[in-house]
């Protein structure tokens, strides 16, 4: 059992899913638990650590030949939080990482 497991974690695909709903779910939560301010979140979480998070996407899946569509994971799974806790202005971020996703799958 734990063999399958420990296979099942070193697929590129399983990483990429556990860390979408790392950064899209849990990481606001955290920040939150922590008392950070709105101001610290938008800069800190939603611009710098998940823009980064959405180039690193593309690049992994350029990487690992996985298809286009699981572009789309991480802008639906951030979108669905937003709907569900934070301010609708921050669905502008949506486009952004769909954006940054598509710029790191199509360097080089």
């Amino acid at each position: 059992m734990l063999q399958k497991i420990n296979a099942w974690w070193q697929k590129p695909l399983s990483l990429l899913l556990i860390t979408n709903v790392v950064m899209a779910v849990l990481m606001p939560f955290i920040f939150k638990l922590v008392h950070l301010s709105i101001a610290w979140r938008v800069g800190l979480l939603f611009l710098i650590m998940d823009g980064a998070y959405a180039w690193w996407i593309g690049r992994s899946i350029k990487k690992n030949g996985l298809g286009w569509w699981w572009l789309l994971v991480f802008p639906i799974l951030f979108a669905g939080m937003v709907f569900l806790r934070f301010a609708k202005y921050d669905y502008w971020f949506v486009p952004i990482y769909v954006v940054m996703n598509l710029l790191a799958l199509l360097k080089d």
